[in-house]
């Protein structure tokens, strides 16, 4: 590309490995870099800075980040959800932006932003990962939530004049759109977190588990099946107490007081979250066939296999054609007998390749789709 472009990459990341969004929307942000294309985040923080968003710069991994305070009471939300003054002011720092990119942004902020933003000449891009379920017990918030989702999923990012979409489902669902793109979540293969090597910690299949079960991961389907099988499994779920564990599924407490060899770790950081992926022999989460788990697509699946470890899973979202070029396992139903016979089968793991979520593999198509929108 000639003349170089800038986009200013808007949305709820916690950099630079906070949550999920943050891995994502920094290995997007690697590809346009090397596109030729200057990318600046503005993000969120749970530690209260400054409020004046232009004195909360930061350098992360070469990139130039600006954040917002994360909001703790009802007023901070109220002015979260509805207050673009922030993300003007860096766009006017900035003095020459082409283009803003939504990341799963509230309908509250994005609709005056892009009225801001076409009146600016400014392309507006969206990332969309979510089609978030309104499971609100307050009718308020649900009644909030349920207009954010509305406007956001079917009326705005309509409008777009580009999108990267996470599945398959996403792109069909906005296939009458402008430029989409498939995207699913990246890695950055040369980071140091993705070179550990394996160790042999157990004679067993050692399976490790991630994440928050009391949100989307049906983990109860898995404790259930380890109980009572015929071979000897060590399970390390990394993310959540027993005792937390516990407030979801009470009737587990027997299971996990018994001789099962299961371990509660808590939360850890990130590198060492990944340690217990790179030591498994798989790694293993079930999913309901919500809408919200059919149209994205989980990032405990690409760590996994960037860590090197096959995963056993069943088939939502797009995880089968991944598991069709050997990422892992296939169980056809969430039944705690099939979960059984997939445990009983599963070999130990050979070599797979660990590097096809490596954002340098969609340089290409990022770089397409970016001459197209933005040039």
């Amino acid at each position: 590309m000639s003349d170089e472009k800038k986009v200013l990459y808007i949305g709820n990341f916690i950099l630079p490995d906070k949550n999920a969004a943050a891995h994502r929307v920094l290995a997007i942000g690697k590809a346009l870099r090397e596109c030729g294309i200057e990318v600046v985040y503005a993000g969120v923080t749970e530690n209260k800075t400054k409020q004046d968003i232009l004195l909360s710069k930061e350098f992360i991994q070469g990139f130039e980040c600006y954040f917002r305070n994360y909001p703790k009471n009802a007023k901070e939300w109220m002015l979260y959800l509805t207050d673009i003054t922030s993300y003007i002011e860096i766009i006017r720092e900035k003095s020459t932006v082409d283009g803003v990119i939504f990341y799963n942004l509230s309908s509250y902020l994005m609709l005056p932003l892009m009225r801001y933003c076409r009146k600016k000449e400014i392309k507006c891009l969206a990332d969309c990962t979510e089609w978030y379920n309104v499971s609100e017990k307050k009718i308020l918030f649900k009644l909030v939530k349920g207009l954010d989702e509305f406007l956001r999923m079917r009326l705005l990012q309509k409008r777009m004049d580009g999108m990267i979409v996470i599945s398959s489902s996403l792109k069909k669902y906005y296939r009458n759109c402008k430029n989409i793109i498939q995207i699913p979540p990246l890695v950055d293969i040369k980071e140091k977190k993705w070179k550990n090597t394996k160790e042999s910690l157990y004679n067993g299949l050692l399976i490790a588990y991630v994440g928050n079960p009391a949100t989307k991961d049906r983990v109860d389907y898995l404790i259930n099946a380890i109980d009572g099988l015929n071979r000897n499994i060590r399970l390390d779920i990394v993310g959540i107490t027993l005792e937390e564990y516990l407030k979801f599924y009470p009737k587990q407490r027997k299971i996990l007081r018994g001789k099962n060899e299961i371990y509660f770790h808590g939360k850890l950081t990130h590198t060492e979250a990944l340690n217990y992926v790179q030591n498994a022999d798989y790694t293993c989460f079930f999913r309901n066939k919500t809408r919200s788990n059919m149209m994205g697509f989980p990032s405990k699946f690409v760590e996994s296999v960037s860590c090197g470890t096959p995963v056993i899973t069943n088939d939502t979202s797009d995880l089968k054609s991944f598991i069709k070029k050997g990422c892992g396992i296939i169980v056809e139903s969430t039944k705690i007998n099939d979960i059984q016979i997939a445990l009983l089968e599963a070999p130990k793991p050979t070599s797979l390749n660990w590097k096809i979520f490596d954002y340098r593999n969609y340089v290409a198509k990022i770089n397409e789709w970016a001459r197209i929108v933005l040039y």
